[in-house]
């Protein structure tokens, strides 16, 4: 009886072994396909029409990422729905890395606050590659609005001077940066929304709207032709660009912050490895001097993060975002 044991027990280390090479074999293809990454093109997918302001830094980042893999990264446009559209395509993509998205603040912190039904939940479906950028707004009047800063806006509106600001739509950041600026100033700017900048600005230079909250890219070239004047900017130190505007929390609203912020996603479920290769090619591209010279002279501040920091910038969005959300009850 102990001889039959025996044999078992040593058939049983037999079969386990077999198993064991079995599963080797099987998980060498999947090491040598992660040790090979890139081996093909790669496609960054932009939530935006052609030309805008984050498509083109989109193109500066797919261009730096190329020569740092060794594989063209295409730059492919899905606009529509905020962003939603581009970024639900990204979440339902193989998770082999080969399909990134360049999301911003709209499609990964924001509409998920205000609609239920969203086909895709980021933290579920999407993984943080990194935080490349942000995007900062300026606080822009038409120039005859009558006043020439922004302590000016805050009293004008305080007076009782009935102020609109537009956007390029409701529920994007700059949108919601407006509102926010409305609480924590205490003024009452009435919101315009629009179908993109380029009405909103058009309707502003015409005197139909007072104010707008503008990426620096879209608004050097507007302030050197005396057409608008800028105030202030939102984030936590000065512009290279526009180095003479404050940051709104240095004129007294201290902690008051904003960006559009811009990241690289992949879908959930793609590999660690391949993720870290997408991040070191994106950092170092970021980080070159041409990428920092071109991007940082656009008015925008590099971040070129960690995975896992990516991770938290995108929960600190939704954080600070919430609040204005649920006051303005931009459900859907």
């Amino acid at each position: 009886m102990k001889q039959n044991q025996s044999n078992r027990l040593a058939a049983l280390a037999r079969a386990l072994g077999f198993a064991a090479l079995a599963a080797a074999a099987l998980a060498q293809p999947a090491a040598h396909a992660a040790d090979d990454f890139p081996s093909k093109p790669l496609r960054m997918v932009v939530p935006f029409s052609p030309g805008g302001s984050t498509d083109v830094i989109a193109r500066l980042v797919a261009r730096e990422m190329s020569k740092q893999l060794g594989q063209t990264v295409v730059v492919e446009n899905k606009d529509g729905a905020s962003g939603a559209i581009a970024t639900d395509f990204v979440a339902k993509a193989a998770p082999d890395g080969y399909t990134m998205c360049y999301c911003t603040t709209g499609s990964i912190a924001i509409l998920p606050l205000i609609d239920a039904k969203l086909s895709y939940k980021p933290e579920r479906d999407l993984s943080a590659v990194t935080h490349a950028v942000n995007q900062p707004f300026v606080v822009v009047v038409r120039s005859n609005l009558g006043v020439d800063n922004f302590k000016d806006l805050v009293a004008m509106s305080k007076s009782g001077r009935k102020l609109s600001f537009g956007s390029p739509g409701t529920a994007t950041p700059s949108h919601l940066t407006g509102e926010l600026l409305n609480l924590a100033t205490g003024m009452d700017m009435r919101h315009v929304p629009y179908r993109g900048d380029t009405p909103a600005v058009q309707d502003m230079l015409g005197g139909h709207i007072d104010a707008m909250m503008l990426s620096a890219i879209s608004v050097k070239a507007l302030v050197e032709s005396g057409k608008v004047k800028a105030l202030a900017v939102s984030s936590t130190t000065r512009l290279k660009t526009l180095p003479e505007l404050p940051t709104i929390a240095e004129l007294g609203y201290a902690g008051f912050q904003t960006n559009n912020l811009q990241a690289i996603f992949v879908p959930a479920g793609t590999p660690p490895d391949v993720i870290a290769k997408l991040n070191a090619a994106a950092v170092a591209g970021l980080r070159t001097a041409e990428a920092v010279e071109k991007i940082g002279g656009q008015g925008l501040i590099i971040v070129a993060d960690s995975p896992a920091s990516a991770t938290r910038s995108m929960r600190e969005e939704s954080a600070r975002w919430a609040p204005v959300v649920n006051k303005l009850d931009l459900k859907r």
